[in-house]
């Protein structure tokens, strides 16, 4: 019995020790540029994100800091929070730009005067912003200086607490 405890302890260990920190997407707030750490394209219902996931097309790199594949730029305006544009890494170290053109085929639902609202997400998402100290206990999890969790009700933000 020690023996199976200590075998499950030590790939514990290793699997958390040898965890990278994800590349989070990006929001501009207040114009200040935060990171959110839950992403919001993953709240995408299925037949979305299927949609979705065609759009980005055959990703030819993906790191273990981006296991998406892709990064997406949002920003807020008036209390919404609005998608600007989806970049995916390629391995040439370029980046395909995905911008309004591209992603009104799967966000139509979700257009408004030519702009994409985040109407899919009720719930929270987890924002951090600056560079804070790390926490020794959670390495590969990113540190920032402020901590926010923006509730949102169909893309609008209706409360902000500080975490």
């Amino acid at each position: 019995m020690k023996r199976v405890f200590l075998i499950a302890l030590l790939s514990i260990a290793s699997f958390v020790a040898g965890a990278t920190q994800q590349i989070n997407d990006k929001v501009i707030f207040e114009g200040e540029t935060w990171e959110i750490t839950s992403f919001p394209l993953e709240y995408l219902q299925p037949e979305m994100k299927d949609a979705f996931t065609a759009l980005l097309g055959e990703r030819d790199f993906i790191s273990t800091a981006n296991y998406r594949g892709y990064i997406a730029y949002w920003y807020i305006k008036r209390g919404r929070l609005y998608l600007d544009r989806v970049e995916v890494p390629q391995s040439n170290g370029e980046s395909k730009i995905l911008s309004g053109k591209e992603l009104k085929k799967v966000f139509r639902k979700y257009r408004s005067f030519g702009k994409i609202k985040a109407g899919w997400i009720t719930g929270n998402i987890e924002v951090g912003y600056g560079i804070g100290q790390p926490d020794a206990a959670n390495p590969h999890l990113p540190a920032f200086a402020k901590k926010e969790i923006w509730v949102l009700k169909k893309g609008k933000i209706v409360l902000r607490t500080t975490k």
